[in-house]
């Protein structure tokens, strides 16, 4: 059988690059000492909201993220990472006419961070030259900060490999909202038919790409199971480069 697929599109995080939570700093909150970017932005906080301790602002920033994830997963509306710590430094008792420069300087300093914490595996990178000039290639993600994707990709090398890159923050949903995978198979210029979506989360990518109607191939993990009453994905996988066996089948 000749091969049916004419392009590919990939999840970021989990999918392409890997996060290393050791990587963050520490910080010490309640008691607990938790891995997060936070624990890295004590010095520059205190240039926009002097005197205010940082665990002081990161129960903000927490309570801030947990009320914006609440939200989206309903609207499926992308809010942008500067205006999460905008949110944080107004709880916090910043002054207005600071708060749009101080979420932009925190947060940059936040998705550097991030950046840093980000892995490309020696077997992904193999994987991606060897779909090179075979397949059109893309990344559709899920991420708050477009220059910061497009940053990490950079970093990793991975960018001058793709025919199309689709950020959240730019479009302004994210998955599981179709309209991500659309803009991605637009991007690869083919038809949904053609191209085979590969993601690690059933709730977001598996059900972007489905109601798109393009295939997913799902990561999952060692006891991930499809949710009860869910259309399964066309293929379930444990890494990554075992799609060069499902594309070398078809």
């Amino acid at each position: 059988m000749g091969v049916r697929y004419r392009g590919v599109l990939f999840d970021l995080f989990g999918t392409l690059v890997h996060f290393d939570v050791e990587r963050l700093p520490r910080l010490a909150l309640d008691g607990q000492r938790l891995r997060t970017t936070v624990g890295g932005l004590e010095h520059l906080l205190a240039e926009w909201v002097p005197g205010v301790p940082l665990a002081t602002f990161a129960r903000a920033l927490f309570t801030v993220s947990e009320e914006m994830a609440r939200a989206r997963a309903y609207d499926h509306v992308e809010l942008p990472s500067r205006e999460r710590f905008r949110r944080a430094l107004e709880r916090v008792g910043c002054d207005d006419d600071r708060l749009a420069e101080g979420a932009v300087s925190l947060s940059r300093a936040h998705l550097e961070l991030i950046a840093t914490a980000t892995a490309f595996p020696a077997a992904h990178a193999a994987l991606l030259a060897s779909l090179i000039g075979r397949y059109r290639l893309g990344v559709v993600s899920n991420f708050d900060d477009t220059a910061a994707a497009y940053g990490i990709l950079l970093r990793h090398r991975i960018a001058g490999a793709l025919d199309t890159i689709v950020i959240s923050e730019a479009l302004g949903l994210r998955k599981p909202h179709p309209a991500l995978v659309r803009v991605g198979v637009r991007g690869l210029g083919l038809e949904p038919a053609e191209v085979l979506f590969v993601g690690d989360t059933f709730a977001e990518d598996v059900a972007a790409a489905s109601a798109a109607g393009v295939d997913a191939a799902w990561i999952a993990g060692p006891a991930a199971d499809v949710p009860p009453g869910a259309p399964p994905p066309r293929f379930v996988i444990r890494t990554l480069p075992e799609i060069a066996g499902i594309l070398g089948s078809e």
